[in-house]
């Protein structure tokens, strides 16, 4: 049978298929061009806190805007702050650009998360805000049971994260290292600005777009970022980060917790084998960033798997460094109340805020009888020196009437002013033996007020941050759970935490010859 006369010869077809598929792949990437801005834009989620730190109530970074646009997180990025396709998915969703497969697959893992972390959230019971109450036997045969549903869960992370950066042909606008143009030089040392800034950007990307590396090296990564990102900072000049200074990173990795005064020897030692071995960790994984920088994408990859292979009995032998040491720390950690305020009588609380109240209506209708009095002087200046003599002539009118209002209401006034010293005679006589809790000096009727008031709020935020920080107290120092659960654990409390998230960053730019420093 004759071949028909405009079938295509059979060794040009691979040929055809290939020109075919560009022409396609021409045409969808002039629509994504279309349809997205000139230099991709990336968002990183924000730091997480030291354990008990109050929560920062602004983004970092600059509310810088992009042809029009302001660089503010996409709507959603919330509920994935602790995922290792963040910043992917934040660039996808800014343009927006996020594929209907890929969507079903982020609304399923979502579900699967979400229902994992009731599970756990089950089994550590009513009383979780209390880790020594918790069955650690039960916990443990619980751990046995979902961390390998929970391997799985990281596993499809992973996959979201590479499918999340993957684009089409060569053209990829979502890897944060594709167009960048600059790259480590390992001569240079954290005391230049530019390579330390270069460092921190390439350690804080590769935890979130290079592939190979387990979910703890990751979390090691971050941890380096974090550290590498206030040397950044201090080679340009700017003053660190002194109140992060003395916290110590435990695990899961990222969470932090300054070292307890009354820790034991045996403790602050097990502490310093701990940071110790894990800053090898952190230093072999530095030193890979660095020596792979300038490799190809294949061959960076496979020299992080070897890292993974070499570093997988350490990360193991570290964790468990790390529930040798819980117990302890759960009981050195655990935050005192701060000290009780002074007494005060509920009824003359009550009588103060009555006073409180009654003397601000008493100085807002005496300024608004002023205000209106003032305004009824003539403004008629034609001459230098008139404004002068009409602000003269307000003020002297608005003195004038307060000082009628006085007289017509000096009935109530005087009652205002009995009432004050009776709370005044009242507060001496309460204050009476009674000393400032944390000073030990002495109270009077000025400073038992506000002792009381400053203890009041002081009630209030530790209150409020008990609360906060529940779930990042257990997954920090509740035994008996797995890495995976922790991990778990971990992110559902930095979703709780709600801190703002940062401002966006346009990527490394093929024309940039060094990187741009970030906030």
């Amino acid at each position: 049978m004759s071949a028909h006369p405009f079938a295509p010869v059979p060794h040009l077809l691979p040929l055809i298929f290939v020109l075919g598929m560009l022409a396609c792949g021409g045409r969808a990437m002039a629509q994504e061009e279309e349809s997205s801005f000139l230099e991709p834009v990336v968002f990183f989620p924000p730091t997480p806190p030291i354990i008990g730190a109050p929560i920062a109530n602004q983004a970092t970074g600059y509310p810088r805007s992009i042809h029009g646009r302001r660089m503010t997180p996409p709507d959603g990025m919330a509920a994935f702050v602790a995922e290792p396709f963040y910043p992917a998915l934040s660039t996808r969703l800014f343009v927006p650009k996020l594929s209907k497969s890929i969507e079903v697959r982020l609304h399923a893992y979502r579900t699967s998360r979400d229902q994992e972390t009731s599970l756990l959230l089950n089994q550590l019971g009513p009383n979780d805000a209390a880790t020594d109450s918790i069955d650690e036997a039960a916990l443990r045969a619980f751990a046995a049971e979902q961390t390998p549903r929970l391997a799985a869960l990281e596993l499809e992370a992973e996959r979201l994260r590479v499918d999340l950066i993957s684009d089409w042909f060569w053209r990829n606008r979502i890897d944060w290292n594709n167009s960048r143009r600059w790259k480590l030089d390992p001569r240079k040392g954290h005391t230049d600005a530019a390579e330390a800034e270069a460092q921190f950007q390439v350690v804080r990307a590769a935890a979130y777009y290079q592939a190979g590396l387990l979910p703890a090296q990751r979390g090691l990564l971050r941890e380096l970022a974090i550290e590498l990102q206030d040397g950044a900072r201090r080679a340009r000049g700017q003053p660190g980060n002194r109140a992060d200074s003395d916290a110590i990173f435990f695990s899961p990795e990222t969470t932090r917790f300054r070292l307890p005064p009354n820790a034991s020897p045996r403790l602050r030692e097990r502490l310093g084998a701990y940071n110790g071995r894990k800053a090898v960790l952190k230093r072999e994984l530095h030193d890979t960033v660095i020596a792979q920088d300038r490799a190809g994408g294949s061959s960076r990859a496979t020299a992080y798997e070897a890292l993974a292979d070499k570093q997988w009995p350490e990360i193991v032998a570290l964790e468990q460094l790390a529930e040798e040491m819980r117990t302890e720390l759960s009981g050195r950690l655990t935050p005192a109340p701060p000290p009780a305020p002074p007494w005060v009588p509920a009824r003359l609380i009550e009588e103060i805020h009555s006073y409180n109240a009654d003397r601000e209506v008493y100085f807002t209708e005496m300024k608004l009888h002023a205000d209106q009095a003032a305004a009824q002087v003539p403004h008629e200046v034609d001459d230098e020196g008139g404004e002068s003599r009409f602000r003269a002539k307000q003020v002297e009118v608005r003195r004038a009437a307060m000082l009628e209002f006085r007289r017509l209401q000096a009935e109530r006034y005087d009652k205002l002013e009995l009432r004050y010293k009776g709370i005044r005679e009242s507060l001496s006589i309460i204050s009476q033996n009674q000393v400032d809790r944390k000073t030990g000096q002495p109270l009077n009727a000025d400073t038992l007020l506000r002792v009381h008031s400053a203890s009041l709020a002081e009630f209030d935020t530790f209150g409020r941050e008990s609360v906060l920080y529940t779930h990042y107290r257990i997954a920090m120092l509740q035994p008996g759970l797995s890495p995976e659960q922790r991990r778990l654990l971990f992110g559902y409390a930095l979703m709780g935490l709600a801190q703002p998230l940062p401002y966006g960053e346009v990527m490394p730019q093929s024309t940039a010859k060094r990187p741009y420093a970030t906030p």
